[in-house]
């Protein structure tokens, strides 16, 4: 099984989404990044609470999911809004998370346990679409989840496209003082 993480970085007013495909060793398999998308005050102001559930629903995913090249199973996110991308790109989406014992559970969600105890649980909502996708999808999590951290791929994003902005920032500062 390939997975496909999304996750998303802001800075400022510029926001960027990276997409990682990795093995079931969470082994990189492919990686893009979006270009900087830049704010404004007035788009912030307009926009208000729902800005970047917009932004990463809107304008990064579904793109940056279409232009991968390498093929995938599933797509984990850590935002739940994005289950609604299901239809659009024809894959399992997964929202996942900490566990949180209060968390009412329903027929759309499962917990991941790593038996080992080295992970805290996790807990995994699919789309209505997947609803019979549920159970094995969840037990592929786990296996992957005996041996390796699967959430620690959204940090590897996230710590990628902070080095790419700043190297674009020193490639430019290189550039104004030649």
């Amino acid at each position: 099984m390939k997975i496909a993480y999304i996750n998303f970085y802001s800075y400022g007013n510029s926001y960027r989404a990276g997409a990682l495909i990795t093995d079931m060793s969470t082994k990189p398999v492919e990686f893009r990044v979006t270009s900087n998308l830049n704010i404004d005050k007035l788009q912030e102001i307009l926009y208000g609470e729902v800005l970047e559930e917009i932004l990463y629903r809107e304008r990064f995913t579904v793109q940056l999911l279409n232009s991968l090249q390498e093929d995938y199973d599933i797509v984990l996110t850590k935002e739940k809004n994005l289950l609604s991308i299901r239809k659009e790109i024809q894959k399992p989406v997964v929202h996942i998370q900490k566990y949180d014992p209060f968390m009412p559970e329903n027929r759309l969600s499962h917990k991941v346990v790593n038996i080992h105890d080295r992970f805290e649980p996790l807990y995994i909502t699919i789309s209505k679409e997947d609803e019979n996708k549920l159970v094995s999808i969840s037990h592929s999590l786990q296996e992957m989840y005996r041996n390796f951290n699967i959430m620690e791929p959204f940090e590897r994003i996230k710590n990628a496209i902070k080095y790419i902005m700043e190297s674009e920032i020193e490639n430019r500062a290189d550039i104004c003082i030649r």
